[in-house]
């Protein structure tokens, strides 16, 4: 992955170039699945949890970093920054108050501004650790999975067909791998979360079909990697899929936005 190397502007023209460089790296990390594992992986960065599209913009600036904080939050934590140091920029949600039909005070973002944070190795004082022991990681179980996720989930023998879905309900086949279960679930659960069935009872074939294929186990492989979970299925159907790349020009930050929802709901 090229590293990214931040022009200077500032505020507004900074915000909107890093939010267009955003949409180009995310089209480039979902259709190549060395990348993506490595980058699902950086996902657990300590006792600060930022979004996946920051720690996204922050990996192609500093591919090695471990733990991320902002100026006053590495000062709360007895660390200083180190003199000469460049700070790593994300994207923070402008905020906007206004009134819905209940008269009721709701937020709408309406736009994004950027920020800078730092890594643990561009700053020296207190020893922290690195690393959030709370998050959920390595060997889950599939039925922890099923009552995490808000879809009905049925077992049921299908056959030859691991999984399927109509968007109100998750049929899932038994099977003797309790992981394969668990990646197929996230396999059905991200094609309604990401729009694959925008009617109940629908799973449109289309001619996107197989693009929403690609989409729902790309999400699922970032959410199994995140977890711990080998998913060498996914992996391969995703390389496969490599010589088609432009197909997913553009559908890039809804996939990670829909693994970084799923991910929200398991590990809540």
């Amino acid at each position: 992955m090229e590293q990214l190397k931040i022009p200077k502007l500032k505020g507004k023209e900074l915000g909107h170039y890093l939010n267009e460089k955003l949409d180009e790296i995310a089209d480039t990390v979902v259709t190549d699945p060395d990348i993506l594992m490595e980058f699902a992986q950086k996902w657990d960065n300590g006792f600060h949890r930022y979004s996946i599209h920051n720690i996204l913009l922050v990996w192609v600036q500093k591919p090695d970093f471990t733990l991320l904080a902002g100026f006053r939050q590495w000062n709360k934590k007895g660390r200083s920054i180190r003199k000469g140091e460049k700070s790593l920029k994300i994207l923070a949600p402008i905020k906007k108050r206004i009134k819905d039909e209940n008269d009721e005070d709701i937020y709408i973002i309406k736009g994004f501004m950027p920020v800078s944070v730092f890594d643990k190795s561009q700053t020296h004082g207190a020893e922290i650790e690195v690393g959030a022991s709370d998050l959920i990681k390595g060997d889950v179980s599939f039925d922890t999975l099923v009552k995490k996720c808000p879809i009905p989930v049925l077992i049921k023998d299908l056959g030859l067909t691991n999984g399927r879905t109509d968007g109100s309900m998750i049929w899932i086949s038994p099977r003797p791998s309790e992981a394969a279960m668990v990646a197929t679930l996230l396999h059905e659960w991200s094609h309604v979360w990401l729009g694959h069935c925008d009617e109940p009872g629908v799973l449109y074939e289309d001619d996107n079909r197989s693009i929403q294929e690609v989409e729902a186990e790309t999400v699922s492989f970032i959410i199994s990697s995140f977890l711990g979970i080998d998913n060498k299925k996914s992996k391969y159907y995703i390389g496969s899929f490599g010589g088609d790349k432009d197909k997913l020009k553009g559908r890039g930050r809804k996939i990670i936005t829909v693994a970084e929802r799923i991910i929200g709901c398991i590990t809540a």
